[in-house]
């Protein structure tokens, strides 16, 4: 398969990679794709896979190398779904934790993002802190104990494969981490403001509501926490933000809010 235009941010919970890539991505009018958000509409078209619980029993090598082939496999789904977007010489700003070096060959720009180890346990522990979750509250140490395995991973493999890695640290200087990933992925081309832009926007806000609801239906959650949606309006540089539910949203879309800058 021909690879579509694409720039990755990848790296560790905590690193600060998918505030990072929201930031850039509307400040730059690049299309966002965060990888997570494709999680359930993988699931369809990938080999039954064994739980996670199953993995973490069995270490966190082995947790982490499970981690590794799954990523390997969405791989090529995360190039269709790009694909899909028609988005021509304009690349998507691909971000995941499942982004690896040494599967970045014909990606022309990336950077990864290794947060310490107490900077990876807060951003989980902040996750599960979000909803209640027993399961995940009592896999926390193995997925710790996994995580320092695949940060070791990717240290080593962009030390190999020559490719940008940046060491946050337990009081990170975010000013300065963002400007030295958006130094990594140099000048990119743009969507075009209006229609263009409004177009992936919306399409990226639809992919955080299908999600949310899976996640919602898979965990038997009775309520979603509020996660922040894109202005729609097709402004270049708007980085205006609304914070809600997937109902809500489908809500302010009727009303017409996302879609007039004015309004935001």
């Amino acid at each position: 398969m021909t690879w579509p235009a694409m720039v990755w941010i990848g790296g560790a919970p905590g690193a600060g990679k998918s505030t990072i890539a929201r930031d850039l991505a509307r400040r730059a009018d690049l299309p966002l794709h965060p990888v997570d958000l494709w999680t359930y509409a993988h699931l369809d078209r990938l080999p039954p896979l064994r739980p996670l619980a199953a993995d973490l029993a069995e270490g966190p090598e082995y947790a982490a190398a499970a981690f590794v082939e799954i990523s390997r496999l969405r791989l090529e789904l995360v190039v269709a779904d790009v694909h899909e977007r028609g988005l021509g010489d304009v690349p998507a700003l691909v971000e995941g934790p499942q982004l690896f070096p040494s599967m970045a060959d014909s990606v022309a720009a990336a950077v990864w993002l290794l947060p310490d180890a107490e900077q990876t346990r807060r951003a989980r522990e902040q996750r599960l802190a979000r909803v209640h979750e027993p399961a995940g509250q009592a896999q926390l140490e193995r997925l710790l104990a996994r995580d320092a395995v695949l940060a070791e991973l990717v240290r080593r493999e962009a030390a190999e494969r020559g490719r940008v890695l940046i060491e946050v640290p337990a009081e990170p200087d975010w000013p300065a981490i963002t400007s030295a990933v958006e130094g990594a992925l140099g000048a990119l081309p743009r969507l075009e403001p209006g229609d263009a832009l409004s177009r992936q926007r919306r399409y990226e806000n639809l992919a955080a509501c299908r999600q949310g609801r899976l996640w919602q239906a898979d965990a038997g959650l009775e309520a979603l926490p509020p996660y922040p949606f894109a202005c729609e309006c097709g402004t270049s540089g708007c980085a205006v933000t609304w914070s809600g539910t997937p109902d809500e949203y489908d809500v302010r879309r009727e009303q017409g809010w996302l879609m007039a800058h004015r309004a935001c």
